[in-house]
Formats: C-alpha cells, structure tokens, sequence
C-alpha cells in the first residue's frame, strides 16, 4: 500500500503475484516451498482457472496462499482431492480484510464460486485493516459496489508493474 510506484489515479493495484512464474516463497521445514504461479499469480495450478464451476474458493493470507508447504499441501490443493470438487486459492502473504475483499470482487465474482472460504485472523483485523484503510483506491471497493480494476483482463500489465518494481527495489537495495 505504501509503495512508492503506486499511484492510484493512474496505476494498477495488484492483488495477485507475476503470473507463469517460478515463485520462492518461504522455507520453514527441510524444503522451500517453491511454485509455478498461475495466470493470476496466484499458488494454483494454472488450469483451475479454465472451470466453468467454480466449487470453492479461497481468500485470505499467507496459510490461504500455503505458507511454507508445497503447493500440493495448501489449503486448496487439501480441499480439492477431498471433495473431488474445483478449487482456487487467491490468497497471498500479508494481505488483510479491505484486500481480500478486493480480490473476492475482482477474481471471485466473475466465476460465481458455489463456496467462498474467506480466512483471516485476528491481526487481519488489528494491523492490516488500519493500513488498508488509508488507500483510496482499495476503498472503493467498500464505497462503490460496481468499482473494479477488471485485473483478470489487466495482468500483462500487472506482471510489468511488479517486474519494474522488484527491479528498482533490487536496485535500491545493492545502493
């Protein structure tokens, strides 16, 4: 929220990661929990998406994203071989409320999902929120029921806007 190359008069916000990409996201056990994103950048597999029916669907942080497992032992992937049913993740490390809501609007409500599990937890509420709040852009999402960025249709750009930015933040970092 408080990155400097957003500027939500003319920029895109978000929510997902770079799509079609290797991702290294955290190692807790002996292995890191590495993925292929999919065409949203999100822990899915990428033909998820290609459902006509949508059975469940996920929002929320980092365990809704599969902190730390692999991407066959995320909350999705469990869910889906025990239902037998489809299933997609959007969940993503360090998203709150106000986010996941976004997210909910943007990438869940084009497909209808017949079951929405949205998780969160107590520091989504306490520490998350009071930063979401202060965005403009993302209280729309609250303000006006038929806001949206239309991101499924946007993630070239995306993709373009996170590269650039990781890029510059690299930069930054070596001084």
């Amino acid at each position: 929220i408080k990155k400097k190359w957003i500027n939500e008069e003319i920029d895109v916000f978000p929510l997902g990661g770079v799509s079609n990409t290797i991702t290294v996201f955290c190692k807790e056990g002996e292995e890191f929990s590495i993925y292929k994103s999919d065409r949203y950048g999100f822990n899915n597999l990428d033909k998820v998406w290609n459902n006509k029916k949508v059975s469940w669907f996920l929002v929320g942080d980092s365990f809704t994203q599969g902190s730390c497992v692999q991407q066959n032992e995320n909350f999705a992937s469990q869910i889906g071989s025990l239902t037998n049913q489809s299933t997609i993740s959007v969940g993503m490390s360090g998203n709150g409320p106000l986010i996941e809501l976004a997210t909910l609007k943007e990438y869940a409500e084009p497909l209808k999902p017949k079951i929405v599990l949205w998780m969160y937890y107590e520091n989504d509420i306490t520490l998350n929120l009071k930063t979401e709040i202060t965005s403009s852009l993302l209280r729309k999402y609250l303000d006006e029921d038929d806001f949206s960025q239309n991101l499924m249709s946007r993630q070239p750009e995306i993709d373009q806007t996170l590269v650039q930015y990781t890029e510059e933040a690299y930069i930054d970092l070596l001084g």
